[in-house]
């Protein structure tokens, strides 16, 4: 890959003037931090919305879904604009949108309310994938910008698990008209912490960026020419299926756990809760050997690791004991997370040139996002209809298949320096 790019050191180490290379990695983590708090929060929030607007599977998978296709759009568009204006206005647009969809949505008076407030919420959470990914990439050197940017993709685990502390409060002290109002509107909170830390520390614009607007333009098309578009497929696909059983399973496992009988809602929040505590496990093991092994192999590993749990739990279905479902959860937080949930996020912002970072990545996210909408959607239903050994069965042929194409297709970005 090397022999291919032009190098672009003076965008490695944040060396261009002024550039805050914590505060843009606090920014990332923000970023992401509220795509995993959100898109999870709604799941604790459901077991209240759920009587209270009496929905049925459809609109459940609906509600879940809704921020996904938001994140579709958003990971599309204004990922591209990213390229186009710079990632500084970009993320501060993002940032708006989300503190502000995030608070309407609290207000929603039903459930057609509810979903058009998440989607556009989504679409806010979907440019903060692409921006977040460039903005780090732009100011890391090739020696260290795995561990860089899986510590800021950290933040999407800790939003999950900070969603199920909060969700356990408010389920515990807060009465349920009101309770998933304040867990939708506390969504708000870390995008607004976000939007102050750009203003009081003056985040700068990527030099990297900058730098690349002195070179010819590259059109979105490039993505899908001759040179891109292996590339391309091999950065969008794994994440396709990688998003099936991260959402569609991920945002099952609250009911999953009530239907057996694991106890109360509380109790199942804070089993949730305390499988998230693997999902940091998982980042822990990423951040410590994505330098030295590859984004690549540990693609592959995590791959093959969720399709034998997966498989296990398809064959069980409902019959497994609680005890034995948990710990297969844990082993799939540690799989996902150690490999494909933090390397797709990662190598879609390397394999591409500066000029085209954002377009690319935000294309993969937006790709990954039907995966996760139809997982969020299709999975429940699968459920409902033939139970979740057909569930699991899914997207266990799903990791064998994105496994494939990541040992055929995938190139290795690790110590290669970026294109410009």
């Amino acid at each position: 890959m090397a022999s291919e790019q032009s190098k672009d050191q003076s965008c490695a180490e944040g060396s261009g003037p002024g550039c805050d290379v914590s505060s843009i990695m606090l920014i990332a983590f923000l970023g992401l931090f509220l795509s995993g708090y959100n898109n999870f929060m709604v799941a604790i929030a459901l077991i209240e919305i759920k009587p209270a607007f009496q929905l049925g599977s459809i609109a459940v998978g609906l509600v879940l879904a809704a921020t996904f296709l938001g994140m579709l759009i958003g990971g599309a568009t204004l990922g591209r604009l990213a390229d186009i204006m710079g990632r500084r206005p970009v993320m501060i647009l993002n940032m708006c949108m989300i503190a502000a969809f995030a608070l309407l949505s609290s207000f929603a008076a039903n459930a057609p309310e509810l979903i058009i407030m998440r989607l556009l919420m989504g679409i806010g959470i979907g440019a903060g994938y692409p921006i977040g990914s460039t903005y780090v990439a732009d100011v890391s050197s090739s020696h260290d910008r795995g561990a860089r940017m899986t510590l800021a993709f950290c933040g999407w685990g800790f939003g999950a698990l900070a969603c199920g502390l909060v969700g356990w409060t408010l389920l515990s002290v807060v009465p349920p008209t009101l309770g998933w109002r304040l867990m939708l509107a506390s969504g708000a909170i870390p995008a607004i912490i976000a939007l102050v830390v750009i203003r009081t520390r003056c985040l700068p614009e990527s030099h990297c960026w900058k730098s690349s607007q002195s070179l010819e333009p590259l059109p979105f098309r490039t993505l899908l020419s001759r040179s891109y578009r292996t590339t391309t497929l091999a950065a969008l696909l794994p994440w396709f299926l990688m998003d099936l059983p991260v959402y569609g399973i991920g945002l099952l496992i609250p009911t999953v756990l009530l239907q057996l009988h694991v106890g109360g809602s509380n109790a199942v929040v804070l089993s949730t809760c305390g499988l998230s505590i693997f999902t940091l496990l998982g980042f822990a093991v990423a951040y410590y050997t994505i330098d030295r092994f590859g984004r690549r192999q540990l693609q592959i590993i995590g791959f093959i690791g969720m399709a034998v749990l997966f498989t296990i739990l398809a064959v069980a279905g409902a019959g497994i004991n609680k005890f034995a479902l948990l710990a297969m959860f844990a082993g799939i937080q540690i799989f996902i997370n150690a490999g494909p949930n933090t390397t797709t996020w990662i190598v879609a912002a390397e394999v591409f040139p500066t000029r085209l970072r954002a377009s690319g990545q935000g294309s993969a996210t937006a790709f990954s996002r039907i995966g996760a909408a139809s997982g969020a959607f299709f999975l429940p239903v699968i459920d409902a209809k033939a139970g979740l050994g057909a569930a699991f069965a899914v997207v266990a042929i799903a990791s064998v298949i994105a496994a494939i194409i990541t040992g055929i297709y995938l190139p290795e970005t690790a110590r290669c320096d970026l294109k410009h």
